[in-house]
């Protein structure tokens, strides 16, 4: 659905831009083509090679298995109430998103970096009531730090099974969600936000489901949890040789709720995409931290106890 909205401050002139931008089936392969694009030269290049290694399975996964039906009545149901169809904490999963990690752990076994090998055999060493508690933690924001090394390979296999469902659904369905701080598809916060390029989405602001990559609009110079528009900070890492008024990647801080969320900018680099650009700026994160601000949404990639 195509949403107006004014540009010049006058009733009638209008832009048409999309609301809610589905996920393609792309979505894992050019998360991937940009983590190994970003690992050249980084001072965590292993890891974002391994974790490019990941998300490329989680590529070859979506595709592997049909998303399973939605009942008409419970779709039409979410639409008529404004309501995600999706909503992660309460969607009755499937066997299915276990199939995916099993077959995820089993890609990956052998290919070791920062102890993945001993967290890929926890996760198969967990029973099946303990993978679902766990993804009920993720999915609810309340994880442990006992979870750490395992919630990484967990909410993969996760984001695949919500990702494959939100592939198959239709814009429309999806439009009319109330709630502008959560994702319209599945409830779930955002990892970072985005200001897009392009014809319909040019110097606009989205933001990037966590779980489903779900983008969705959001006026820019509010803050993403509270929506307030006071008191908010734009913070950068220095880089020699450019000034902050060019940095690709900004935390979006805010002093009315204390939180924070990246926001990067596609026109200083066409290549962003905000998960793997996020997951690439830790020291950022580290930075906004030290100054008494806390992440909004997270990456799923990436447990905060985890170090």
């Amino acid at each position: 659905m195509a949403t107006p909205i004014i540009t010049d401050g006058t009733i009638d002139r209008v832009r048409e831009y999309p609301r809610v931008v589905m996920p393609s089936a792309e979505v894992f392969a050019d998360r991937a083509a940009r983590l190994e694009a970003l690992s050249a030269g980084h001072a965590m290049a292993a890891y974002l090679r391994f974790l490019a290694q990941v998300v490329r399975i989680q590529h070859k996964l979506v595709a592997a298995r049909a998303a399973e039906a939605m009942p008409t009545a419970h779709l039409a149901s979410s639409r008529d109430y404004g309501m995600p169809p999706l909503s992660a904490q309460t969607y009755e999963r499937s066997a299915m998103w276990r199939d995916d990690l099993h077959d995820l752990v089993t890609a990956l076994r052998g290919r070791s970096v920062n102890g993945a090998a001993t967290a890929l055999a926890a996760v198969q060493a967990l029973s099946v009531d303990d993978l679902e508690s766990l993804a009920d933690r993720i999915l609810a924001g309340t994880t442990l730090n006992s979870d750490a090394a395992v919630v990484p390979f967990v909410a993969a296999a996760l984001q695949v099974y919500f990702t494959r469902l939100a592939v198959s659904l239709d814009r429309d369905t999806v439009s009319h969600c109330d709630v502008v701080t959560i994702c319209p598809v599945c409830a779930t916060r955002p990892a970072a936000s985005v200001v897009r390029i392009g014809a319909d989405r040019n110097n606009l602001r989205y933001l990037a489901c966590a779980l489903c990559s779900t983008e969705w609009h959001m006026v820019r110079v509010l803050c993403s949890n509270c929506e307030s528009d006071k008191g908010l900070k734009y913070l950068t890492v220095d880089v020699e040789g450019q000034g902050p008024q060019h940095a690709v990647a900004r935390a979006e801080a805010c002093d009315e709720c204390k939180g924070y969320l990246k926001i990067f900018y596609q026109e200083r680099d066409a290549g962003v995409e905000p998960h793997a650009d996020d997951l690439a700026t830790l020291a950022l994160d580290m930075m906004v931290d030290e100054r008494g601000y806390s992440r909004t949404g997270p990456n799923l990639l990436l447990h905060p106890g985890s170090g």
